[in-house]
């Protein structure tokens, strides 16, 4: 067995960084992926994957050490139980997919920075063999709380404990990761972007602020300085023309005047200063209808229940499956198709996160003509927002609530299974928050910021 000069890969995350931040694990089990992937095309399958047998070299690539001897081999698979599948462990023959399992407590270990199992005091490998087959492994946020939530779901994938329900191959596995990461960075842009528009936004009406504050304090000072009020009485019949006009006599503005003076200005500073614009959402006025992505791309029509249920990817569906639903409610999509990093939303617009929902809601909360004109269907009311009954289409496939229940999808997830959504509760007449799992079927409605009208445009209708 010959060993490539760099670092293994279990001293990497056991000494010199510990958990591995997101972007550093990735790239490196997207290389050992790529060898595995080649490797299976070959039908070899390793079976003693794990992260004492992984180099990485100086230049940053990936070599997994060919182990040949079968004595090796054995004390290899002793050592490295906890990377072993439930197959392997059940005394069934291992393949392709065992490869699969191996590599996903890879993933979690550079993540987590531990183990699964890892909590419980020393164990004898009975026990280690009797928790990798029968229980569940801990959630790897448990050792490390940062890893995002897709991450944790792949992982899920990866370890499944039955096949059926395990990610099949490496190519798979790959496109998962890639698909996720992409869907993840684009989100964080958009994020970004939003805070930076705010924030450019917040300075932008601080500085006006502040001019207007001197401004208005520079008027404030000249009318303290007002000049007297000058008054020319009238002449006497025994005046002599001569004596020209009498001398004009000098009296100060009045209390009265100046405290008028003062009030306007008072409130003339406080309408200016706090007339402030801000961004606000504008909404779409329907559901969204489109089966396409952004860039062009086609998004699938599931129609069958067995096929919708098993869906990892984005698709879409009409309630019912009749297209004349279609016509008034829009599509309902799965929350993959939302987040797909083709991007579902028109140009322009954006996919509300749960954030936009949360000051929705608080809008609503406080105004019960308001929430009534949503449930209506009137977008003429303070939030902006209106909805439509669309109903949903649970993760079997099941048609419910139409009429009575509008769903909307957020980007936001809840959990590795669940993302968070907007829903009415028509029992309730309230607007709230939910999660459901990220295979059901919701509308989506789309929104972008616009600059919003202050207190003194609206007064005046300025533009």
């Amino acid at each position: 067995m010959e060993f490539v000069e760099g670092r293994m890969l279990n001293k990497i995350i056991g000494k010199e960084i510990g958990p591995l931040p997101y972007r550093e694990a990735l790239s490196i089990i997207l290389k050992i992926l790529e060898e595995v992937k080649t490797a299976h095309q070959r039908d070899v399958i390793f079976t003693t994957l794990n992260p004492s047998y992984i180099n990485v070299t100086p230049d940053n690539k990936v070599v997994i050490n060919e182990i040949t001897d079968s004595t090796l081999k054995k004390k290899i698979k002793k050592e490295g139980i906890i990377y072993r599948s439930p197959e392997e462990l059940s005394a069934k023959n291992a393949d392709l997919q065992s490869d699969i399992y191996s590599l996903g407590i890879i993933l979690y270990e550079m993540l987590a920075g531990n183990l699964p199992f890892a909590n419980i005091s020393p164990m004898s490998d009975f026990t280690l063999m009797n928790k990798i087959v029968g229980e569940k492994l801990n959630d790897p946020r448990e050792f490390y709380p940062d890893i995002p939530d897709w991450l944790v779901d792949i992982i899920n994938q990866a370890t499944a404990k039955e096949k059926s329900d395990r990610i099949k191959t490496a190519e798979e596995f790959i496109s998962l990761l890639k698909i996720g990461s992409e869907a993840y960075e684009t989100k964080l842009q958009e994020e970004y972007e939003k805070e930076l528009l705010l924030q450019k936004e917040k300075e932008e009406a601080e500085k006006k602020a502040q001019e207007k504050i001197v401004l208005l304090g520079q008027l404030k000072s000249e009318i303290e300085t007002v000049e007297p009020i000058e008054q020319t009485p009238p002449l006497l019949e025994s005046q002599s023309k001569k004596e020209g006009p009498p001398k004009r006599t000098k009296r100060k503005a009045s209390i009265g005047l100046k405290l008028v003076i003062w009030t306007v200005l008072t409130l003339a500073t406080f309408l200016i200063i706090y007339d402030e614009k801000g961004v606000e959402s504008e909404w779409m006025g329907e559901n969204l209808n489109t089966d396409v992505y952004r860039n062009g791309d086609s998004i699938p029509e599931v129609k069958d229940a067995k096929e919708w249920t098993k869906l990892k990817s984005g698709a879409w569906c009409y309630y019912n499956n009749d297209a004349e639903n279609g016509k008034k409610y829009g599509k309902l999509y799965n929350w993959y198709a939302i987040t797909d990093p083709r991007g579902l939303a028109p140009k322009g617009w954006q996919i509300p996160s749960k954030n936009e929902f949360e000051e929705l809601i608080k809008i609503l909360s406080e105004d019960e003509i308001a929430r009534k004109a949503v449930r209506d269907g009137d977008m003429n009311n303070k939030s902006g927002f209106s909805v439509l009954l669309a109903g949903g289409r649970d993760s079997t496939g099941y048609f419910y609530d139409l009429g009575y229940v509008p769903y909307y999808w957020s980007t936001t997830e809840y959990d590795s299974i669940n993302a968070n959504n907007l829903v009415l509760l028509y029992h309730e007449n309230n607007v709230s928050l939910s999660n459901k799992p990220k295979s059901y079927g919701f509308s989506v409605r789309g929104f972008k910021l616009k600059e919003k009208q202050g207190f003194l445009q609206k007064l005046f209708k300025l533009k």
